[in-house]
């Protein structure tokens, strides 16, 4: 019995057993498996060319660019009597951008056309018959970080015929743009100013007039009747009927405009627009031509070349990999051989390897990877030369020790006794036992390894700056992070998820090849 429970006895199996009961490890294993099959399929799984704009590949994928950029609203016209008509029986629409650079508007049978051109913020008007309302656009940017502005303003219609000799007081609303409205004259003039006076604040701190202001500082609300021999009006909005006939009185609030119809002593009452009501009062748009926002075409975005970044961090995958796997295995053989030989002979060839190890480990690895760098000059081949010259020391310090401990051992010293070869001895009984070690120190290496070749990219010390490499991508995208989070923030993720799941992979390796740990 005992005999059988010996033979089914297997190293392999106690480690998967107590390697798999760390769940923590197992899920890094998984994932750096994940990243693993990503660096060697990424010409598979990228969407896009990583090295070319986005806008230049659409053609060739059937994506209509101007999809993406347009977009269309259409809009209905309020009457005086509360009935409502469609944007094609609109008479006169005259539209237009504030500013063209950002955003053009045409119009369209049943509405207008709104389309892209560079990203920031605008407004656009759409004027029929004395009639304004205005339409925000965003242009790949945060609409709730511009201030409210009134896009649209309601007068209350007389729902009866008037007098001459009569007075009516014009009530108003307005609509703004964050989706609240105010009511009243008073409400409604504080609101212009209280922008009046951040406008002007905003422009003297920057040194210049936007466009479109002007308009806005002439006053508040104000009141305009279209014939006075049919009514007069106060500037605080009471109306005076005088003649028969269709008296209109224009109120004009900032950019934005509606009209009152007052039918005086007429005996058939003829409805006029007195608002035009757009289907989205809040559009936003996409400048495909850089920086686009994450979206279901562009899982990442694009930066600012308009490289699709998803694409970018999927390539560069395998050169991040290649740094972290060429760069520790070429330290991790050179530093277990020299520990190897160092603990083994001691003496002077001890002596002199550890002053070298010593000299080495002196300098922060950051350092010691750029002082090589800048002897051996920039590039890729050099940023894993570099990186290897720094985990070389790390592996001596660590096989040497075990080594001086396994050359103790008894079987060593049985076989030193019947003559066997020291490079036999060194291989087949004291490299066995350092193994363990170097494996555990190895797979976290790799993730420092991976930190700091991108932080050598990130200096400018890499190769092809237009490399997808997540380093490099960091560094050109630097300049507008403050602008856009989605060009660092999907490559910085990359190498914390990276560097985190190695290092806690080597935990819990160094946990189950430990044969002191009890279960």
């Amino acid at each position: 019995m005992s005999k059988k429970m010996h033979s089914s006895y297997s190293p392999f199996k106690v480690f998967l057993h107590k390697f798999i009961k760390q769940r923590f490890a197992f899920l890094a294993f998984i994932v750096v498996a994940f990243i693993v099959l990503v660096g060697v399929f990424g010409s598979w799984l990228a969407p896009f060319d990583p090295y070319r704009p986005v806008t230049l590949q659409y053609e060739d994928k059937g994506i209509d660019s101007e999809q993406l950029t347009s977009q269309r609203v259409e809009i209905n016209g309020v009457l005086s009597d509360g009935s409502t008509i469609s944007g094609s029986e609109l008479m006169n629409v005259k539209v237009e951008s504030e500013d063209r650079r950002v955003a053009s508007i045409r119009r369209i049978t049943n509405g207008v056309t709104l389309t892209a051109n560079t990203s920031g913020t605008t407004n656009a008007t759409i004027e029929s018959e004395g009639v304004r309302s205005l339409i925000g656009v965003s242009v790949s940017s945060d609409p709730e970080a511009v201030e409210p502005t009134i896009l649209r303003i309601e007068a209350e219609q007389p729902n009866e015929v008037m007098k001459i000799g009569d007075r009516y007081t014009v009530q108003l609303k307005a609509i703004l743009s964050d989706g609240t409205s105010i009511h009243g004259l008073d409400e409604i003039e504080s609101f212009l100013l209280d922008g009046q006076e951040a406008k002007q604040g905003s422009n003297q701190g920057s040194g210049f007039v936007s466009a479109g202001s002007s308009e806005e500082s002439e006053g508040g609300v104000q009141f305009l009747s279209l014939d006075e021999e049919l009514a007069t009006v106060a500037q605080e909005g009471t109306v005076t009927l005088k003649g028969q006939g269709d008296a209109i009185v224009q109120v004009n609030a900032g950019m934005v405009s509606t009209v009152v119809h007052l039918p005086i002593d007429v005996q058939e009452i003829t409805p006029r627009l007195v608002s035009i009501v757009p289907e989205s009062t809040d559009v936003s748009l996409v400048d495909i031509y850089k920086h686009q926002p994450p979206s279901t075409l562009h899982f990442f975005g694009t930066d600012h070349q308009n490289r699709d970044i998803f694409s970018r961090v999927v390539m560069g995958t395998r050169e991040t990999l290649m740094i972290g796997f060429v760069s520790v295995a070429i330290g991790a053989v050179i530093g277990t051989t020299l520990g190897l030989i160092a603990g083994y002979y001691g003496g002077r060839i001890d002596n002199l390897i550890t002053r070298f190890t010593d000299i080495l480990l002196a300098f922060p690895g950051i350092l010691l990877a750029i002082a090589v760098i800048a002897f051996l000059g920039a590039g890729l081949t050099n940023i894993i030369f570099a990186v290897a010259v720094f985990t070389i020391p790390i592996f001596i310090r660590i096989v040497r020790g075990s080594t001086l401990a396994l050359k103790e051992m008894t079987y060593v010293e049985a076989a030193q006794s019947i003559g066997v070869k020291d490079r036999v001895i060194i291989m087949r009984h004291i490299f066995p036992g350092t193994l363990s070690v170097v494996i555990v120190y190895l797979t976290m290496r790799i993730g420092v390894a991976i930190l700091i070749g991108a932080a050598l990219s990130f200096l400018g010390l890499g190769g092809d700056i237009t490399a997808p490499e997540w380093g490099s991508m960091l560094s050109a995208a630097k300049d507008n992070s403050g602008n856009v989070f989605h060009p660092t923030f999907f490559p910085g993720l990359a190498i914390v998820i990276t560097v985190l799941s190695f290092n806690i992979l080597g935990d819990g390796l160094r946990d189950a090849l430990d044969p002191k740990l009890k279960e």
